[in-house]
């Protein structure tokens, strides 16, 4: 039994095929495909099935796959173990995350990873929430930062979340909408208004159904697929937005005199952000770092 053999079954287990293995791997499909054959025999248990959609563990195959990620993981624990100096700390992280945490707090966080730990090489990759998700899942992100997903329960029993932070939500408008002569904005105000939002409708609905209450319906959704996109219906009072402090701090159009943000009386509307990774997934010494001191960064930006 070799390393190779336990590092295949279990990105094969990712990946659901040989061939995207081979690819992430770097390895040729005939010699994965040999080395899993000459396991199964070793073991004299078949660890993978073909189906429509690719290869699937048997359920001897998926306690198999189990042990192999522990023993991978030991493996790489004793490598970081004989790193103790920082500089020598290294590793590939990729990052899949929503826009909001990749305006201010991603960007400082990797500044400092790349000062402290030179040999820890980032990728950051912006997407909408159910990609952040997905990436997570697939195997294509070590880190999918996200808010809170309106995942399966399947999905969240695959998920280990770490929370960021929470971020209040206030109703943006331009300056001369009806809106600006109020001093309290109710829920029943904001309602009356087309509202712009820049992911999927039917997750929105379900969001603000939460916050807001079953009985009080959003009137309209104008959906932008860019989030910048929306800012065009805001700057020409066709819609308002609801957007995270996050969002607002960190973006200089929500800051102009021709723009008013405001909170929504009687509610305390809010987005929890996560960290989210797989559970088998081995938890790197880069990794640890990187989450760390995310989290520092997430925390000043609450200051």
């Amino acid at each position: 039994m070799r390393i190779d053999q336990l590092l295949y079954i279990t990105e094969i287990a990712k990946t659901g095929s040989i061939a995207n293995t081979a690819e992430r791997l770097y390895v040729s499909s005939p010699t994965i495909s040999q080395a899993i054959r000459s396991l199964e025999e070793e073991l004299g248990a078949k660890i993978f099935e073909r189906s429509r959609t690719g290869l699937e563990p048997t359920a001897t195959g998926k306690k198999i796959i189990i042990i192999a990620q522990e023993i991978i993981n030991r493996i790489e624990d004793l490598k970081n173990a004989a790193k103790s100096d920082s500089a020598e700390i290294e590793g590939h992280l990729t990052i899949s995350a929503v826009s909001s945490f990749c305006k201010e707090i991603i960007p400082k966080t990797c500044a400092v990873i790349k000062a402290k730990f030179p040999k820890i090489t980032l990728e950051i990759n912006e997407n909408k929430a159910n990609k952040v998700r997905k990436d997570v899942l697939n195997g294509n992100a070590d880190f999918g930062i996200n808010f809170y997903p309106l995942s399966t329960q399947e999905e969240n029993q695959l998920f280990t979340t770490t929370h960021l932070i929470d971020s209040p939500m206030r109703v943006c408008f331009r300056k001369d909408s009806e809106l600006a002569s109020l001093n309290k904005i109710s829920i029943d105000d904001v309602i009356k208004h087309p509202i712009v939002v820049s992911y999927k409708v039917n997750d929105t609905v379900k969001y603000y159904n939460q916050v807001f209450g079953e009985k009080r319906k959003l009137k309209t959704f104008i959906q932008s697929q860019n989030s910048d996109t929306k800012k065009y219906f805001i700057t020409q009072g066709l819609a308002i937005a609801i957007e995270t402090d996050l969002t607002l701090k960190s973006d200089p159009f929500y800051q102009s005199d021709d723009i008013i943000t405001k909170p929504i009386f009687g509610i305390e509307p809010k987005l929890s952000f996560y960290c989210l990774r797989l559970k088998n997934q081995h938890f790197s010494a880069a990794s640890q770092k990187f989450l760390k001191e995310l989290r520092v960064q997430a925390n000043k930006f609450k200051e």
